[in-house]
């Protein structure tokens, strides 16, 4: 909080004030002190009030930390910062936990290294039973902490809260335009060695624009077995809605997972499943399923290692061409620097094995991403990866074996004081560049994602 240091002396004095000021209270608790401790108040520096208004909202006497407040303000570069924490102590004393959140939020916008107002804010959602947004700042103060244990303790505490509510429910509504919702190509002509000249490329093979609303819904559940295990299962659900309708989309996703829970993280088993329907008559045009195995270890209370592998069969209902396999393994290693700073380093490979050979691929990825809290309650993620992916056989049409190098950006915002019924505005803009030498996959493209979150 930036409170600063208590000298011995300046704990001395803190001490006889508090006694001072609390002597009277359990008498007739009284609002207005008395001038001998008025004038014990006006003596100290700015530090030991701050801790004594704390104090004294925690206590029972708010209304007398509301009356020095306004009495005396405080003053200094972080004074605004300290105000508004103590008034959110004073406003969750008296039972306003919405006006307190306000305010710890408000506090948090200008400065978010306020590890103390992060905290206390954290356990007033809980109270509040927002544990979607609690949930994400006590993840944040988990990879702050100052050892593994008080770490553990934390993560223990969200564990808790899954537990008082293991049915979760979560809905939302996104405008997404993009300049190539159908990921065509940016060019208009192929060259073909099987007709040994360039051949148009047909108009749904080349990239189209459009303005699309997506609307999503996702459940889930969490439940502990016993000290040793928990079960974990979700379901998500996205339309995709587009100006022209050949781009319409209905995909489905599920994952159910049994887990062994260790000491600092758990091993899990299970199988996930997906599929997209046909907008019209809501068929199944793909479906995937297979087992999962995947992990998680608290290396440290500022690093945590992921790591998944997926086995999958595909299944088109067009034909048989594109069905196939597919083994699809991936890492994240995420390293905090403060509870406002995280990168997260990832790698994958996928092995993709279908019918039809020269659509058959490997791929290696390796990815970067930054969350960073900023100043007035920006929120920024910024995320970037490349994929190179060799095919197994010659293109027919093209005649060479297909050779992709994708490059993906990606930038987030969110106005984390921007509270709206829960949720908080997030704006996100992605830009996708897959350099193919064969010029049908060669295309670029720009997408916009304007949706509001929890997670903040």
């Amino acid at each position: 909080m930036a409170a600063g240091h208590i000298t011995r002396r300046g704990r001395a004095v803190l001490c006889a004030l508090l006694t001072s000021l609390l002597a009277p209270a359990a008498a007739a608790a009284p609002v207005q002190p008395s001038q001998q401790q008025i004038s014990e108040y006006e003596r100290v520096d700015e530090t030991t009030r701050v801790k004594l208004l704390m104090h004294l909202a925690r206590s029972g006497q708010q209304d007398l930390a509301a009356h020095l407040l306004e009495r005396y303000p405080l003053t200094g570069r972080h004074a605004a910062n300290r105000t508004l924490f103590i008034e959110g102590l004073i406003l969750k004393a008296n039972g306003d936990l919405t006006g307190a959140a306000k305010k710890f939020r408000a506090a948090l916008a200008d400065d978010p290294k306020l590890t103390l107002v992060r905290a206390e804010l954290a356990q007033t959602l809980v109270t509040l039973e927002q544990d979607d947004s609690a949930t994400h700042h006590l993840k944040l103060l988990a990879a702050d902490a100052p050892s593994e244990q008080d770490a553990a303790g934390i993560r223990a505490f969200v564990d808790r809260i899954d537990e008082r509510r293991p049915y979760k429910f979560n809905a939302y509504v996104a405008v997404a335009p993009s300049s190539n919702v159908n990921s065509g190509s940016s060019h208009s002509t192929v060259y073909s060695p099987l007709f040994g000249s360039n051949l148009s490329i047909g108009d749904d093979g080349r990239k189209k624009s459009g303005i699309g609303f997506a609307t999503g819904a996702n459940a889930a559940f969490n439940k502990r077995l016993g000290n040793d295990f928990s079960f974990v299962a979700a379901a998500n659900a996205e339309v995709r809605v587009y100006d022209d309708s050949d781009f319409n989309s209905i995909s489905l996703s599920q994952s159910a997972e049994l887990r062994y829970l260790l000491e600092r993280g758990y091993l899990g088993f299970g199988a996930v499943s997906s599929q997209s329907l046909d907008d019209r008559t809501l068929d199944p045009g793909y479906v995937s399923y297979g087992p999962r195995l995947s992990t998680r270890l608290n290396i440290t209370a500022k690093d945590t290692l992921t790591a998944s592998t997926t086995y999958e069969w595909r299944d088109y209902s067009s034909g048989s061409a594109m069905d196939g396999t597919a083994w699809m393994s991936d890492v994240a290693w995420t390293h905090a620097f403060a509870a406002d700073t995280n990168v997260t380093l990832t790698g994958g490979h996928d092995d993709v094995n279908l019918d039809m050979k020269q659509a058959s691929y490997d791929s290696w990825s390796a990815g970067l991403g930054l969350y960073r809290e900023l100043p007035l309650g920006i929120t920024a993620s910024l995320n970037g990866e490349v994929k190179f992916s060799e095919f197994d056989d010659v293109n027919l049409l093209a005649g060479v074996i297909r050779d992709d190098t994708r490059y993906v950006a990606g930038i987030g915002l969110t106005k984390r004081d921007l509270n709206l019924f829960g949720f908080a505005p997030e704006l996100a803009y992605t830009y996708i560049r897959n350099d193919s030498n064969i010029t049908m996959y060669d295309y670029g493209s720009h997408a916009v994602d304007v949706r509001l979150t929890r997670d903040f």
